[in-house]
């Protein structure tokens, strides 16, 4: 079979939930399948380089003139930049190398599906990895994709978007994880004096940043807590230094997905104390290199997670409650190393190998499925440059 992801990240971003999907699924299904990831120019990444995935190279649009019209912009500027790259890609025969060498396409934010389902003559398949009924994009792509398969990387994104849409999911992929990768045994990536916590992701309110911060200023003793990702760090320096606990908050910046492991592999304990969670990426990941995690009670995040069995749950929005669950691992080695070796058992239906094959089901069963298509046709090539 011959699929196509297109993404304008994936080809070089080393880090992030979506880009670091699309290019592991890719990856895993070059395998057993001819696989062609259309995006961005760029230093290849790794998981790519390694692999037997073509890539289409397009422009990077980041620095068009555009983007001085961003701050107006409804969509942003990552949704300009999709726009500019798509545009070029009508106009330099990459869509007309789509419908030559493709089986079926596959994309993962709403302006891709809503432009190239209506551009290609493939089948598309559009996979949803959060659901809303309130954002511009989510209205467009409800009301003008083509779509033709539609999966959610969750039970609980997948339950949300056929109530948000009254659609029908044609099936469940989740994010995966690389037990090769992500295993324990793996040098630490710093030393820490006390026990160390560890958060991954961006470093927004939604992610609970203040409740982390609320519930290690509670603790006593003198653990550490390590933040990894994206995101303002001053902020959390100042919050920190407001609880009093400046001395034990250290921010990493963003660190390249391959290099994770190393983190996961210096911290006692993981906390991702998210208000909403589709899934929870990090979690597994940590679960993989058996961290005990303390994590929010959300539908997503239970579907990998059972409290006291492999982790912690605590409530959405409670430092209280988080800061007695953090305090019950650090206080107890034992309990870390239980939940840690169980958490890696439980996981490892969430190996990328495991969820490919699930990719590689739906667009299968969904070609055999498929009617013909009457897509109109992409707008003929006629320029070299946007």
């Amino acid at each position: 079979m011959n699929i196509g992801f297109y993404h304008e990240a994936a080809g070089t971003r080393h880090a992030g939930g979506i880009a670091v999907y699309t290019q592991r699924m890719a990856a895993e299904l070059s395998k057993r399948n001819d696989v062609t990831l259309y995006t961005r120019s760029g230093d290849l990444s790794p998981v790519l380089a390694e692999s037997d995935v073509t890539v289409v190279e397009t422009p990077s649009f980041a620095d068009h003139p555009s983007r001085l019209l961003d701050p107006l912009n409804p969509l942003g500027a990552q949704n300009r930049e999709k726009f500019l790259m798509t545009l070029w890609a009508v106009r330099n025969d990459v869509i007309e190398h789509i419908n030559d060498s493709l089986d079926v396409l596959c994309t993962y934010q709403f302006l891709d599906d809503l432009l190239l389902s209506n551009l290609v003559d493939v089948p598309t398949v559009y996979t949803f990895h959060r659901a809303t009924d309130a954002s511009p994009g989510a209205w467009l792509r409800d009301r003008f994709s083509q779509t033709d398969l539609l999966v959610a990387n969750s039970d609980d994104t997948a339950r949300q978007v056929s109530a948000a849409f009254d659609y029908d999911i044609d099936d469940v992929v989740y994010p995966g994880v690389d037990f090769a990768q992500f295993r324990p045994g793996v040098e630490p990536a710093f030393e820490s004096d006390g026990p160390a916590i560890l958060f991954v992701g961006r470093l927004v309110d939604s992610k609970g940043i203040d409740e982390l911060l609320e519930a290690v200023a509670a603790l006593e003793g003198r653990q550490e807590i390590h933040f990894v990702g994206r995101g303002d760090r001053e902020r959390i320096q100042r919050r920190a230094a407001r609880l009093g606990i400046d001395g034990a908050v250290v921010c990493h910046g963003e660190i390249p997905h391959p290099d994770l492991p190393s983190y996961y592999a210096a911290a006692d304990v993981f906390c991702l104390p998210s208000h909403t969670e589709s899934f929870g990426l990090a979690n597994v990941e940590a679960m993989a290199c058996e961290v005990p995690v303390v994590t929010t009670d959300l539908e997503g995040i239970k579907t990998y997670l059972a409290n006291g069995e492999n982790g912690l749950l605590v409530q959405v929005g409670d430092p209280r409650d988080l800061a007695d669950k953090l305090g019950m691992l650090l206080d107890a080695p034992a309990l870390r190393s239980r939940l840690g070796e169980q958490a890696r058992a439980d996981v490892r239906e969430f190996a990328w190998e495991t969820q490919a094959k699930r990719l590689e089901r739906v667009c299968r069963d969904g070609l055999e499925s498929v009617d013909e298509i009457d897509r109109p046709s992409a707008v003929p090539a006629s320029a070299d440059t946007v």
